[in-house]
């Protein structure tokens, strides 16, 4: 059986392991939706109604199934990694608590002075009144405690390997429409991503070099739509979502996507018209159509099937129906891209 501590110490690398999603939220709702659970209650009907805004039961349902499915996962994962520190011990004759002393206490080494000065500039403005020389005892702690996490994580991703886990449980799925917005890649490609994103978010920025390190990984096997989801207490955020499209018209769509992403303080009106220009837009044909409004329903259509998918945050990505809220690391990504590509070699 594995001992108390080595369980805590387990849930402290597994707690780790989980990418903490950085997002713009929506001021009207809160919190992760995804596909709903099955509901003893009529459809259609409400679970509660603040100063006269409906919270459905659907959206109750949508919520109770992403909890049931996170909570599914880290307890999945807990079984897992206690299943295989099991296996191991016994296979070379020794405790679990062992083979941890072993393969990770023992393997701690001392912070080097350049490491604890390190953490010591980057969080001295923290601590008025404290010298380096009080601090330090905490700073060599924490450094051992990020070494032991690290070293166990590693451990564990070995022993996943060579026991050759698999992991049966589905993440739910959530019916995206990708609408007629532009993507990139091929239009068959067995994984789709769909982003709903707002171009003044400083999250959506953000995850902008992670979409691209994806998509360049995955080439010919990934379809990536981008689609507005413009929030409201951001004021240039739907303009710039119409203004995409305009560009869009005269073929420039990515060109004026990551011009805009490059540089979100120039998102008004005559800084994205001097932007077409400098990218060689025709500066009349773009103006007409920002002043026309000509994609004011365009954006609001995408507004209305994010919402519907249970976006209320950006970034929101779904990959083949799988939320990733956030701007999260390339690995939240390729963990289910990899998943969803093997699954289409059956």
């Amino acid at each position: 059986m594995v001992s108390r501590k080595t369980m805590l110490f387990l849930t402290v690398s597994l707690l780790l392991c989980f990418l903490v999603a950085s997002a713009c939220s929506s001021a009207t709702s809160g919190g992760k939706k995804n596909a709903p659970a099955p509901s003893s209650t009529p459809q259609g009907g409400n679970a509660a109604t603040v100063d006269g805004q409906p919270i459905s039961l659907a959206q109750l349902d949508e919520r109770v199934a992403r909890q049931l499915y996170d909570a599914r996962q880290q307890a999945l994962g807990e079984m897992v990694n206690e299943t295989l520190l099991e296996k191991d011990a016994k296979a070379q004759g020794i405790t679990t608590e062992a083979l941890l002393q072993k393969e990770v206490t023992a393997k701690i080494t001392e912070p080097t002075p350049a490491e604890i000065d390190q953490v010591w500039e980057a969080n001295k403005a923290r601590m008025p009144g404290k010298t380096k020389e009080q601090v330090t005892p905490d700073i060599v702690k924490w450094l051992k405690d990020q070494k032991a996490a690290q070293l166990q994580q590693t451990f564990m991703q070995s022993l996943r390997a060579k026991y050759k886990v698999q992991i049966l449980l589905e993440p739910p799925r959530v019916i995206v429409a990708v609408d007629d917005d532009p993507f990139l890649g091929p239009a068959d490609a067995p994984v789709t991503i769909v982003e709903f994103s707002d171009y003044q978010c400083p999250y959506c920025s953000r995850a902008e070099p992670v979409v691209k390190q994806i998509l360049e990984k995955y080439k010919g096997k990934v379809k990536f739509v981008y689609r507005d989801y413009p929030l409201s207490f951001h004021p240039f955020a739907a303009k710039a979502s119409e203004a995409s499209q305009c560009a869009n018209d005269q073929g420039k769509f990515w060109e004026f996507h990551d011009a805009l992403y490059a540089d979100q303080s120039k998102l008004s009106v005559p800084d994205m018209e001097a932007t077409a220009g400098r990218l060689g837009l025709n500066e009349e044909k773009f103006k007409s159509c920002m002043e026309t409004g000509k994609y004011t329903a365009e954006v609001s259509k995408d507004i209305a099937d994010a919402t519907k998918a249970g976006v209320n945050s950006t970034p929101s990505f779904f990959i083949n129906g799988v939320a990733v809220v956030g701007a999260q690391g390339p690995e939240a990504f390729s963990d289910i891209i990899d998943q969803e590509l093997a699954k289409s070699l059956k």
